[in-house]
């Protein structure tokens, strides 16, 4: 491999422990300084434990059975999980991004005006920088993380979906904030919700339920040319809610009335209902009910107590 390679492995084989069979047989791919590469594939086929690799993670911290032929990992990487909550070092959300901080020996002085700075970057509200992480919502926490990760200035971000528990605003408005802080950085990335970034990727490169390459290329190449394989795999491709309205499955479920299908008599009441976490108030409903066969979306904020 060349040097302008920052991570990557050839003729990578890797397995779980316990399981019959190999993940990955004699797998290689590259990724090249300033690229933005996007991973997709349908799930379990080894999208997160292929980034773990790429970032050195597996085997340096995560030991799993595998050889290569060669491993390059980059020397400064930062790493977003899909669960915040496994990245968390601190208790505290200010304690979380100053111990980023002293691993680049950040002035103690230099540290209030930063953490404030990378709050307000990821758009992370806080009335108290010192808040307890496990006060805050799955959401909030997202963007305490992908924070801790963007204090340490990583040269390449590996991004394991990093909006997965966001809404569509907040993914909107972290995903901006990744374009407008990591435009000069690599990033190798695993995501499902991919609206906000299919054409700001350089490269996608589509696996197998099997773990083996189906497809590589730039997004209007793959999308164009796949399209059948990630109607059978279950990928999410452009237009494909599109799709499924137009899709006689569709047409035809329409022919039964869906009123006769809801049942007028609630299976869920609620009045001057109020919930509460961490001992203050989150949210509170006024009267609510919910009947068989109905599909609800609840709206609002992170943080604002949907979950």
């Amino acid at each position: 491999m060349r040097s302008s390679i920052v991570s990557g492995f050839t003729n990578l084989r890797l397995k779980y422990p316990g399981v019959d069979g190999l993940l990955f047989k004699g797998l290689s791919l590259s990724v090249r300084h300033g690229e933005k590469v996007l991973l997709l594939g349908p799930s379990g086929c080894g999208k997160s434990t292929m980034l773990q690799v790429l970032s050195g993670l597996v085997p340096s911290s995560i030991e799993l059975p595998m050889k290569s032929d060669e491993l390059i990992v980059p020397e400064h990487s930062g790493y977003v999980f899909q669960d915040p909550d496994a990245q968390f070092c601190m208790p505290y959300a200010d304690e979380e991004l100053a111990f980023a901080m002293e691993n680049l020996c950040v002035p103690r002085e230099d540290m209030p005006a930063r953490i404030e700075q990378l709050l307000s970057i990821v758009g992370l509200q806080l009335e108290n920088r010192h808040t307890l992480i496990e006060t805050m919502s799955q959401g909030m926490k997202q963007r305490l993380a992908l924070a801790s990760v963007l204090a340490l200035e990583p040269d390449v971000l590996f991004l394991d979906e990093p909006t997965a528990l966001l809404d569509h605003e907040g993914t909107t408005q972290v995903w901006n904030v990744i374009k407008q802080n990591a435009a000069n950085q690599t990033l190798i990335i695993v995501e499902h919700k991919i609206d906000e970034i299919m054409d700001w990727v350089d490269r996608i490169i589509v696996f197998t339920p099997e773990g083996s390459i189906l497809a590589e290329g730039s997004p209007e190449y793959v999308f164009s040319v796949f399209k059948r394989e990630f109607i059978d795999y279950g990928i999410w491709y452009p237009g494909v809610w599109k799709d499924y309205m137009e899709s006689n499955s569709l047409h035809k479920s329409k022919t039964t009335s869906a009123a006769a299908n809801v049942d007028t008599i609630p299976l869920l009441h609620m009045e001057a209902f109020s919930g509460f976490r961490g001992g203050m108030s989150q949210i509170t409903v006024g009267q609510c009910e919910v009947a068989a066969g109905e599909w609800i979306a609840v709206i609002g904020q992170n943080g604002a107590g949907k979950s």
